[in-house]
């Protein structure tokens, strides 16, 4: 088995709960890992053996500049049902939707919502 992470991808986009953040674009940053039978890839060096992590990329893409969300929830709960419906060699995913300068009104490092199932 093994694990294929896509680490911080970066959105400039208009997602979050408040009216100017449906019109502004912000920053955001997506992780997305899963778990996936390496063996035959590792063996082969072949892409058909192993998820083509270009497709995932591209799934992400197309739903942090799709329509704007109000909650960084539903942002993970789509990527995180996209990516499984994607292959069916990809075992758990987790996905993290960071939001990187949130209007919380106290600086900070970025609000993230992880969604993952598996063990």
């Amino acid at each position: 088995m093994g694990r294929i992470k896509l680490h911080r991808m970066r959105f400039h986009t208009c997602h979050g709960a408040l009216p100017h953040e449906q019109h502004v674009a912000q920053e955001f940053w997506v992780d997305v890992t899963f778990d996936v039978d390496i063996g035959k890839a590792a063996m082969s060096d072949r892409l058909e053996d192993t998820v083509d992590y270009g497709e995932v990329a591209r799934v992400v893409e197309e739903i942090m500049m799709g329509p704007p969300a109000k909650l960084l929830e539903r942002l993970a709960v789509e990527i995180h049902q996209a990516v499984h419906e994607l292959d069916d060699r990809i075992g758990a995913v987790e996905v993290r939707v960071t939001k990187v300068n949130p209007p919380i009104g106290v600086p900070s490092g970025g609000v993230e919502v992880i969604h993952w199932d598996g063990d």
